[in-house]
C-alpha cells in the first residue's frame, strides 16, 4: 500500500459494524479526490446536525523518565454524533501529534497535526456522565506513564488505523526561537501575517518530514488536491472578540466566520457556557445563521472536579441551516478544535501566585488577539 493512501481492506472497520448506533445512516458520495474518507463516514457528518467533543482529561505528564523532563501529554479528543443531543454515540477521535520541546516550552501555541480515525469501540469503555468519563481518562492517563498497561495499548491500536482526517495547525511557536525557524509568533496582538493562527483540513495522512520535528509535515504543495477546507485568525483577530474565517478548498472566500464572547476562561468557565455563532461570511443582519458552538460548563459534580483540576473541555455544535455541506462541516469541527487551543489551552488559567500576591483570574478578554486577564489580586502578607 502506498504511504498515505487508505485501504480498506487493510484496517478500516464500518461505522455501522463498529456502533450499531449509526446503522440508520445512509453513505454519501464522497470526491474522488478524498478517497481516503470512507462514505459511511461521510454519510453520518453530512446526516447529522448536532456533534458533542469531549476532550479527555490528562493530569500526569507523558513520562517523568526522559528528556524533557514530566512534558504534558498529548491532547485526545472523542467526537459523539447524532440526530440529536440525546442519541449521541462516539464515532470518531482526534489525536495531537506534537514534538515534546515545543509542547514543553510553547504550548498551546505549539506546531501541532491533529489526526482523525474511526472509533472502535473497548472493553471498559462507554457510558456518557462525566464520572465515567473522568474516571476513564485518569485511569488511562496514569497508565500511559508506563510501557506495560492497558492505555499504552489502546492508543497503539488506534495508530495502527490509518487517519481518516489530518488537521495541521498553520505552524505556531517552536522551542529555542530563533534557532529554529521558520515558526509563527502567536501569543501577541495579531498585526501582521506571522501572527496570524490558522488551520487546513486535509483528508488522508500527511507525512512529518523525517529529518524534522513531529506535528510539522512537510511537502504539502503537492497535496492540494486532498485540502478539505481551511481556518484563518484574521488581521488584529477579530478585535474585541476571538474571530476565525472559514474557507472550503473549493470556494474562493471563506463561507463563514466563528466568533467568539468578549469575556470567557477563568473562574467563569465553572459557571457559564460560552458561545461562538456560526455566521455566514456575508451576513451583517442575523449572527448565528447557520449554527453556534458552545464550550459547556460542568453540569455535575465530576464536571466540576474535571473544570478544576484539568484543561480538558466539553464543546456541542449544532448546525442550524440544512445548506451546511459534509466539507463545511468537518470545517466547522476544525475551528472548534483551533479555539480549544487558542482560547481556552493553557493561558487561562484560574489561579496563579508570585512572592507577593496570589491572582485570581475572573475571565479573560481578547485585544486585537491578545488575550488580556481581568483578575483580583490577593497580598500573601497582611503589613
Amino acid at each position: 500500500m502506498e504511504k498515505g493512501n487508505y485501504n480498506p481492506s487493510m484496517a478500516y472497520i464500518p461505522v455501522a459494524t463498529a456502533i450499531p448506533a449509526f446503522a440508520a445512516f445512509q453513505p454519501a458520495d464522497v470526491p474522488a479526490a478524498w478517497h481516503q474518507i470512507p462514505s459511511d463516514v461521510w454519510g453520518v457528518v453530512q446526516n447529522t446536525n448536532f456533534f458533542t467533543v469531549r476532550q479527555h482529561v490528562k493530569l500526569f505528564p507523558k513520562t517523568c523518565c526522559a528528556c524533557p523532563p514530566c512534558v504534558k501529554q498529548e491532547n485526545t479528543y472523542s467526537i459523539y454524533a447524532g440526530l440529536n443531543q440525546d442519541s449521541q454515540a462516539e464515532f470518531l477521535r482526534v489525536d495531537e501529534v506534537s514534538d515534546d520541546w515545543n509542547r514543553c516550552c510553547c504550548a498551546p501555541y505549539h506546531p501541532v497535526k491533529l489526526e482523525v480515525r474511526p472509533y472502535v469501540p473497548v472493553p471498559g469503555e462507554g457510558g456518557r456522565s462525566d464520572w465515567s468519563h473522568v474516571s476513564r481518562d485518569i485511569g488511562a492517563s496514569w497508565g500511559s506513564m508506563s510501557v506495560i498497561n492497558r492505555a499504552t495499548a489502546i492508543r497503539d491500536m488506534y495508530r495502527q488505523f490509518p487517519p481518516l482526517i489530518t488537521m495541521i495547525r498553520h505552524d505556531g511557536q517552536r522551542c529555542c526561537f530563533p534557532f529554529r525557524s521558520p515558526c509563527r509568533w502567536l501569543d501577541t496582538f495579531v498585526c501582521f501575517e506571522c501572527c496570524q493562527d490558522g488551520m487546513d483540513v486535509y483528508a488522508g495522512t500527511l507525512e512529518d518530514d523525517p529529518k524534522g520535528e513531529k506535528g510539522r509535515p512537510f511537502e504539502l504543495d503537492g497535496q492540494r488536491d486532498r485540502l478539505i477546507g481551511k481556518v484563518t485568525q484574521p488581521i488584529y483577530g477579530g478585535y474585541c472578540n476571538p474571530e476565525v474565517h472559514l474557507q472550503t478548498a473549493d470556494a474562493s472566500e471563506p463561507f463563514a466566520k466563528l466568533t467568539g464572547p468578549c469575556f470567557f476562561g477563568g473562574w467563569s468557565e465553572c459557571c457559564c457556557n460560552f458561545s461562538f455563532p456560526l455566521t455566514s461570511f456575508n451576513n451583517k443582519d442575523s449572527k448565528g445563521d447557520l449554527g453556534v458552538v458552545t464550550k459547556q460548563k460542568p453540569t455535575s459534580l465530576a464536571g466540576a472536579v474535571r473544570e478544576l483540576t484539568s484543561e480538558a473541555d466539553v464543546y456541542t455544535i449544532g448546525f442550524g441551516s440544512p445548506s451546511v455541506t459534509p466539507a463545511q462541516k468537518v470545517t466547522t469541527l476544525a475551528s472548534q478544535l483551533l479555539m480549544d487551543y487558542m482560547v481556552f489551552e493553557g493561558n487561562t488559567e484560574k489561579c496563579s501566585s508570585d512572592d507577593n500576591f496570589i491572582y485570581c483570574y475572573c475571565c479573560y478578554f481578547m485585544c486585537l488577539g491578545a488575550l488580556c486577564p481581568v483578575y483580583v489580586a490577593i497580598p500573601k502578607r497582611v503589613n
